[in-house]
């Protein structure tokens, strides 16, 4: 039996070679055959001339490497289809996914589960507003989308009918965690503390992690639609009201000039109309991004490297 790790990394050249290692000499004793692919998502460091590094000192290694920064959704997929394994682990470079999580991730799919999920228990050193975000955007998701994401994390074992169910389904915007929740195969879920990262700095940010949640509640829910809806029966009810007010102060002899009602109108509907467009743009871009059918990602040739625009050395590299 095939154990199939993919480690998607974006600028983690200090702590990626610990990582590794850490992660691998976690599934040495499970009688599987090992290999490790580690995917980098365009890093601007030296990242991917470490994994390469790695790769030829452990041929268990395996790097792919993204033109550009694709995205960690694209990462995974990346990984997941150059997969071999009859299991496959997905986890992040960072170590705050604990490897010493995987064997026990691995009983649980011999016992007949076909997804293992490593639910965070504890979501590690985080502020009070991304606390607060995280939870209205998993609530968001549970009621609109129909998925149970709280506590979810790519931190996961497939199988391989999982992942091959997982690359059937057509949609460019992808969610892995989404989609794997959506599928309902047979799942074991185990709790974890989200570790500190052992080196580097975090790429998410409050704009990455908004946008993030945006795309994939557009992907999973027609919840913004309804929202246009009903902000413009509100703007017509609002609107309504106004009128009556209007016609009883013009009947009673007290009605003013009218200009205070007036812009208060535009402004109402100016705002309506904005939000409404604004959703269906939304809704638009995120068709014309499918219908261009563009890949989701695209490999750089790994037969000749050349290291961070800083260094002016080359790095020469026969894995194809």
């Amino acid at each position: 039996m095939i154990l199939s790790l993919i480690i998607p990394a974006y600028n983690e050249a200090i702590g990626i070679k610990n990582a590794v290692q850490k992660i691998i000499s976690e599934c040495e004793n499970q009688e599987m055959e090992i290999e490790c692919w580690v995917i980098d998502d365009g890093s601007a460091d030296n990242t991917l001339a470490e994994i390469i590094a790695m790769a030829h000192e452990d041929n268990r290694i395996h790097p792919l490497a993204l033109t550009r920064n694709f995205g960690k959704e694209a990462a995974i997929l990346a990984g997941l289809e150059a997969a071999q394994g009859d299991a496959v682990i997905v986890l992040d470079a960072d170590l705050q996914h604990p490897p010493s999580l995987i064997p026990e991730m691995i009983q649980c799919w011999k016992k007949g589960f076909f997804v293992v999920e490593a639910v965070k228990q504890e979501r590690g050193k985080e502020s009070l507003s991304q606390k607060l975000f995280a939870k209205i955007f998993y609530g968001v998701f549970d009621r609109f989308g129909n998925v149970n994401l709280r506590g979810s994390s790519d931190f996961k074992l497939l199988d391989k009918k999982v992942i091959t169910s997982l690359l059937a389904m057509p949609e460019r915007h992808r969610f892995f965690r989404g989609l794997v929740s959506w599928a309902a195969y047979p799942t074991a879920r185990l709790p974890f503390d989200v570790a500190p990262r052992e080196s580097g700095q975090s790429g998410w940010n409050t704009w990455k992690l908004a946008k993030y949640a945006i795309d994939n509640l557009t992907g999973f829910s027609r919840l913004p639609l309804r929202l246009a809806t009903l902000i413009g029966v509100s703007s017509a009810a609002l609107a309504f009201v106004v009128i009556i007010i209007s016609l009883i102060q013009k009947i009673s002899g007290v009605a003013l000039g009218g200009f205070t009602t007036v812009n208060f109108l535009i402004v109402i509907f100016g705002t309506a109309i904005l939000a409404v467009l604004g959703i269906i743009a939304h809704y638009l871009g995120y068709l014309y991004e499918e219908v261009k059918g563009r890949p989701i990602y695209l490999l750089r040739p790994l037969g000749r490297i050349t290291k961070n625009s800083n260094n002016k050395e080359n790095l020469e590299n026969n894995h194809e």
